[in-house]
């Protein structure tokens, strides 16, 4: 479960080399944290079925998700996400032809005008699950996180679900370290997610964080999606690439913004976008 369209691990790192919460650390009972993430994206490319970048009708989207960890017990952490997404497309080929048709059954004479695109605006991803720790090795430590995805069959459509319910199952294993004396981490995911628009997917995201100075926190993440089976645009591959950084404002406060794009794909949009987000930590 991530905080972006086609699924962000969130983890804050205290001064220390430890990680203070999120990803597969789990958070103390009676303790969380809420973060509201406000995108804006649009994509006016995509790469096709060999990788390379072609012309497709273009599409802006803006998005905001509210994502929430609660420590239940020591071996359990909840997590919760909720969203709304505003999405404007440009109408296709296909949408132009569709358009004279109708209008030839109708006994109308074509019209010049230009076919609306897709759009939508309301609720987008709705998820709930939960995170129990495996088991620690040395400094590492393994957890696994199962939960469910909700969406309306309006929303469903711009959220990569084909079902009213998806189930996402990930393994997730996280590292503290130090790079030249300064506090860091890692985290990384694999994970299996039902019935995207192509099928089944299998999901790869990595996330690696730095302390530069103590109330700031750089964050480099990549998120990894391909549906083996495809459907009707065959196999479906996607990476999405993002940079950030996290400044703590107060010890329950922080402030992030970053970037995001889709660094390389197959049959998926080539979207770029910047983020910004709200931390409070309780």
């Amino acid at each position: 479960m991530r905080a972006s369209a086609t699924s962000i691990v969130f983890c804050v790192t205290a001064a220390a080399a430890q990680p203070a919460c999120g990803g597969a650390w789990l958070l103390p009972p009676g303790k969380g944290q809420a973060i509201v993430t406000t995108t804006f994206a649009d994509a006016r490319k995509a790469y096709d079925a060999n990788g390379r970048l072609i012309e497709t009708p273009s599409y802006r989207k803006f998005e905001t998700r509210v994502y929430v960890e609660h420590g239940v017990l020591d071996w359990l952490t909840v997590v919760a996400e909720g969203g709304y997404m505003n999405f404007s497309g440009a109408a296709g080929p296909y949408d132009r032809l569709n358009l004279l048709i109708e209008e030839t059954k109708a006994g109308l004479p074509p019209s010049l005008q230009t076919p609306p695109g897709p759009r939508y605006e309301g609720l987008g991803l709705g998820a709930l699950g939960a995170r129990t720790r495996l088991f620690a090795w040395g400094d590492y430590i393994v957890s696994l996180q199962a939960g469910v995805r909700a969406a309306s069959p309006a929303a469903r459509r711009f959220l990569d679900m084909r079902d009213a319910v998806q189930g996402d199952l990930r393994l997730l294993v996280g590292k503290p370290f130090e790079l030249f004396g300064l506090p860091g981490f890692i985290d990384a995911q694999l994970g299996y997610r039902s019935r995207g628009q192509n099928g089944d997917e299998i999901r790869a995201d990595f996330t690696a964080g730095l302390r530069p100075l103590p109330p700031i926190l750089l964050l480099a993440q990549s998120y990894s999606g391909f549906a083996p089976r495809g459907g009707r645009a065959g196999v479906v591959a996607a990476q999405k690439f993002q940079l950030s950084a996290v400044y703590d404002v107060s010890a329950s406060l922080s402030l992030q913004i970053g970037a995001i794009a889709a660094i390389g794909g197959v049959n998926s949009p080539a979207e770029r976008g910047l983020i910004s987000a709200l931390w409070w930590r309780y």
